[in-house]
């Protein structure tokens, strides 16, 4: 196999899409033109894992959630195969190292994302015998049919937009006729909560009549889409999923993110955070009010 690579890799990897190897990731051809993907390279990536280490910052609130609904779909065989479609610079892929899985595999559309999470991990090459780092597109994912037991796609099948359906269905197209399909994607309801408090009242009554979404920083801006409960359910229904559970990520760290940014959240808070952190892992199985939805699903 390529220089850099897991042994295990030639048994995942597809051959129709043309690659090459380059400080241990797999690079795949990628179209131009595509904006979300334009918007983050220029940004060299969302940077989760180094905004998972602010203080009341919405990452660092929704890890600990995220976690709690992978450790809910953990696979029972360490030899599971793990992919995580649009996984960053890896804070939803690290527990599954943690965890002791042996292959685990991180796509994602930025290099130079991919790149920081090899490096962050150099120190610990077990760690690299079992992780395979992939830059592509999730609406062409290059890797076999049926090769993977678990699939997860946090917050990032969204930016597809429009072709939204094209990644989930490649979702799909690798997940085991057993395997599981988690999905986080952005609530309605949550992205007019996002709108207003970021933008104003016309940039939310906006998004309540396209369903767009519009984030960015320093003038550069980016569009992704929201989903109702019953809107993302019929998605994955129409292609072929079955839905096993529909939880979610509550709007509550969005508010508390918000009000860290305009200073209503200071370090005299710093004395709560473990009981706000509890409390969003109650919501994140009870509550209702969501800033998005985390669904579990498999093949129909």
């Amino acid at each position: 196999m390529n220089q850099g690579l897991p042994f295990w890799a030639q048994e995942v990897i597809g051959t129709a899409i043309p690659t090459k190897v380059q400080d241990g990731v797999l690079r795949c051809a990628i179209a131009d033109g595509d904006s979300g993907i334009d918007y983050y390279r220029s940004i060299d990536g969302a940077h989760m894992h180094d905004r998972a280490s602010v203080s009341y910052a919405m990452s660092t609130l929704d890890t600990p959630i995220y976690r709690q609904h992978l450790n809910g779909v953990r696979p029972s065989s360490l030899d599971a195969l793990i992919v995580d479609v649009g996984g960053g610079d890896g804070r939803n892929a690290l527990p599954w190292l943690e965890w002791g899985y042996k292959r685990v595999v991180v796509v994602d559309p930025i290099f130079s994302a991919l790149r920081r999470l090899r490096s962050r991990l150099a120190d610990q090459p077990q760690w690299l015998d079992r992780l395979l780092l992939i830059e592509a597109d999730a609406r062409r994912l290059p890797l076999v049919p049926q090769c993977a037991t678990l699939v997860q796609a946090i917050e990032s099948l969204y930016y597809l937009n429009e072709a939204y359906e094209d990644g989930l269905r490649e979702c799909t197209r690798i997940l085991s006729v057993s395997g599981r399909l988690l999905v986080s994607e952005r609530d309605y309801e949550g992205g007019l909560l996002l709108s207003l408090l970021y933008g104003n009242l016309r940039d939310s009554l906006a998004q309540a009549r396209t369903r767009d979404v519009w984030d960015g920083v320093d003038g550069l801006r980016v569009r992704s889409r929201c989903f109702t409960a019953v809107e993302l359910a019929a998605m994955l229904e129409r292609n072929h999923l079955r839905v096993l559970s529909h939880r979610g990520v509550s709007a509550l760290s969005l508010i508390l993110a918000y009000l860290r940014s305009v200073g209503k959240i200071t370090s005299d808070d710093e004395t709560q955070i473990d009981d706000v952190h509890q409390l969003l892992l109650d919501l994140a199985n009870t509550g209702s009010m969501r800033r998005c939805h985390v669904v579990v699903a498999e093949k129909a």
